[in-house]
């Protein structure tokens, strides 16, 4: 059977986090420095701020190297034939950008609809087309991946008017998470539990809504492995199971960094129509993963066009199927 849409929707069961556990002193104290650096990026002109974030960037890369032996050894796997040089670089870029995300969402508690709209650019064109489909299907379920400034994908969802929900992956820190849901709701964009996930999707989309999942994490064993960079990465099934359920269309969104703002824009996942593909004898684990498969098509042919904005900074191939290593 294919694994649970909601389980598959990150680590396994057990490591999902306790929203509601004490706070530890050691939350405490990373909230504390949260605040004050979310004041100071707020203090300071939005250039200023972004140039700072590239500076820590790079003393992260070069003088902290938190995780940077698995962001050069991901790069490394989906780049065999990449050059030691360029692996630096591009890892040296994953920081960067990692850390203008960061300044990007404690800046974001001042946005305003209006605001989000003049710094994520949307093509007229593609926001029709995307009014057109979700019309045509009553809503849809928007795949995305922790590509450019990922957080304000969100936001700019939010922006266009539809009911919009998201499900992400919750922060270790339960005031860090509480704090960082609450800004993507002050957007317009509620992040929904997954225990209440299932029923909240479903009825989202009958309102003819918007159902965002940044699915692109190592889901351990409520997974399914498909290709991602030519190499088995366990990933959810949640995304295709409620477009395939619902007849939701099954939209890619992308945001790419393009000088001081952003571009966004989507793409079509679909090869086949899930609600005709439903019908009597037709093996609905089979369309799920080939739906999920051409999620992480997509979403590698994006990363391609610029993989210095993409987190590489995260185990994507910690599970692997039975018998073979990381």
């Amino acid at each position: 059977m294919s694994p649970d849409p909601i389980d598959g929707n990150g680590p396994a069961t057990s490591d999902l986090i306790d929203e509601n556990r004490p706070p530890t002193v050691q939350d405490r104290v990373e909230y504390l420095l949260l605040r004050v650096t979310g004041a100071v990026a707020s203090l300071l002109p939005r250039r200023a701020a972004l140039m700072l974030a590239r500076l820590l960037g790079v003393v992260g890369f070069e003088l902290l190297r938190i995780r940077r032996r698995v962001t050069i050894t991901n790069l490394g796997r989906a780049w065999p034939e990449a050059t030691t040089s360029w692996l630096r670089q591009t890892a040296r870029a994953a920081y960067v950008n990692l850390l203008v995300v960061g300044v990007e969402m404690l800046r974001a508690r001042s946005l305003d609809a209006a605001r989000v709209i003049a710094l994520v650019r949307l093509d007229p064109e593609a926001e029709q087309k995307l009014r057109d489909i979700v019309e045509a299907r009553s809503g849809a379920v928007i795949v995305g991946g922790h590509y450019g400034t990922w957080e304000l994908l969100g936001a700019r969802l939010a922006s266009l008017g539809y009911p919009s929900i998201a499900i992400m992956q919750d922060q270790r820190n339960p005031l860090m998470n509480r704090e960082l849901n609450e800004t993507r709701g002050r957007l317009g964009l509620e992040v929904v539990e997954r225990s209440a996930a299932p029923r909240r999707v479903i009825k989202t989309l009958q309102e003819g809504g918007l159902v965002l999942i940044v699915g692109d994490q190592d889901a351990g064993t409520g997974g399914i492995f498909v290709d991602f960079f030519n190499r088995p990465a366990s990933t959810t099934t949640g995304p295709a199971w409620f477009a395939a359920r619902s007849g939701a269309a099954f939209l890619g969104a992308w945001i790419h960094r393009e000088g001081s703002g952003y571009r966004m824009g989507f793409d079509e996942l679909e090869e086949m129509d899930p609600v005709t593909s439903l019908a009597p004898g037709t093996d609905r684990e089979e369309l799920v993963h080939g739906m999920t498969a051409a999620y992480m098509r997509w979403l590698e042919d994006v990363i391609r066009a610029d993989p210095g904005q993409y987190l590489w900074l995260h185990r994507r191939w910690k599970s692997q199927p039975a018998g073979e290593g990381p």
